[in-house]
């Protein structure tokens, strides 16, 4: 009878698929999975942004069993998302693979770290990346295993983060505080984590311990496909590195020259490709090249061009998003001085990128009051946040003299007046 059920699905979902177009590289993929106890599972693009929009294709999952059809692109990697049982998928596991024409089937298993995503019948590209990756993990094991128990040992003791940056975390998130004081924490909170001060002596040496075992590990991988390793495989292992010294702020022109030398025509129509151009556009983003023009419209529909509303004047480009509340209180800190040197020619420009809609943008717009032309980025289809350097979803300020030339990139409120308070010759 379950035999007959699931060829009933088959045919329903062949039926179902038959209408749709495949592209060149699309196929049809056969999944599956147990011990999942969850009521869905995901498949998407590996790094895709499902909470703000990005496709994905869930499968349901029963008495902790999985067995699906999907659609898949044989040039990109995907990822198996499990949900955190108690925070869905705002948070989730995930396991990353390659197509096979043999399927793919998921399990769960025990490690260091807890229950871990892995494929019970890895086999062709998925097999040749595991066997790589158990291999290396297995060389670092013992040097992360003490990693974890010393972080565990610094916590219970209360000895990795300062007692103070911790009570102001909680203060920021207590809703009994007046707004203006929990806005003025979250900057002393961010000030602290950006400089490392946010951990105690103790703390910022486990983090260089744990810097040194990821730059090892990495090292490790930048060996390997500088040999004979290339295709798909070697493609994503490259973004992923990259993706993984951005983490770190750390510098990314190693790879970008690995991927001009062996990896730039793998795959053409590889996602990672467009992932390597973007991380290569926020490297150059830097202080002393000129502001990259747009139009974007504003709350009412209206477009407005950058160059237009800055031209002449000394201006702060501020990128941020109404879910983004670090980005906020950097927003409402420019207000004073908006007030203050306005009538000398000072403005800001406010960019918002959202998703799906504009309803928590408008809701934000009038619980912040800005005074200056807000515009908004839907879905990041204008490549805004890219072309500013922004590798994710945060936000960025962007201080501008009156030739167009990027002065400062992420100032402070402080910085900003003190460079307008010099060139304006006020107090």
């Amino acid at each position: 009878m379950k035999r007959l059920i699931h060829i009933v699905l088959l045919l329903v979902f062949t039926a179902c698929t038959s209408s749709k177009q495949l592209s060149e590289h699309e196929v049809v993929c056969h999944i599956s999975g147990e011990g999942f106890d969850v009521k869905n599972v995901r498949v998407c693009l590996v790094w895709s942004d499902m909470w703000n929009g990005d496709p994905y294709q869930e499968i349901r999952v029963k008495d902790g069993r999985f067995d699906a059809e999907v659609i898949l692109d044989t040039n990109q990697v995907y990822e198996l998302c499990v949900p955190h049982p108690e925070y869905g998928f705002a948070t989730y596991r995930n396991c990353e693979f390659f197509y096979s024409k043999n399927g793919i089937r998921f399990g769960q298993r025990s490690a260091i770290d807890g229950e871990r995503i892995v494929l019970m019948n890895a086999t062709e590209q998925n097999k040749r990346y595991y066997d790589y990756i158990n291999e290396r993990d297995s060389l670092y094991m013992g040097w992360y295993e003490k990693l974890m128990e010393a972080q565990d040992s610094l916590n219970n003791i209360g000895q990795m983060y300062d007692p103070h940056w911790l009570e102001m975390c909680d203060q920021q998130n207590d809703e009994s505080l007046p707004q203006s004081y929990r806005d003025s924490i979250t900057i002393e909170v961010n000030k602290m984590s950006m400089s490392g001060e946010h951990r105690t002596p103790e703390g910022q040496m486990w983090q260089e311990e744990w810097q040194s075992y990821r730059s090892s590990k990495q090292k490790y991988d930048f060996d390997y496909l500088s040999g004979t390793v290339s295709g798909p495989i070697g493609l994503y292992m490259l973004m992923d590195n990259i993706h993984i010294s951005q983490q770190r702020s750390a510098d990314i022109s190693a790879w970008l020259n690995l991927y001009d030398e062996k990896f730039n025509d793998v795959s053409p129509s590889d996602r990672m490709h467009k992932l390597i151009t973007a991380a290569r556009d926020a490297t150059a983003m830097v202080e002393g090249r000129r502001f990259i023009d747009f139009t974007l419209p504003d709350q009412n529909g209206t477009d407005h061009t950058l160059s237009e509303l800055i031209k002449e004047k000394t201006a702060v480009l501020e990128l941020w998003a109404s879910w983004c509340r670090s980005c906020r209180v950097t927003a409402k800190s420019l207000k004073p001085l908006y007030e203050k040197y306005g009538k000398y020619g000072f403005t800001v420009v406010g960019v918002a990128r959202e998703y799906r809609d504009t309803e928590k943008w408008a809701k934000a717009l009038a619980a912040d009051d800005y005074p200056w032309i807000n515009m908004v980025a839907l879905e990041n289809n204008h490549n805004i946040w890219t072309q500013y350097g922004i590798p994710n979803a945060a936000g960025r300020t962007i201080l501008i003299n009156s030739d167009g030339i990027i002065i400062k990139i992420d100032p402070t409120a402080k910085d900003i007046e003190e460079y307008l308070r010099d060139i304006y010759s006020c107090n």
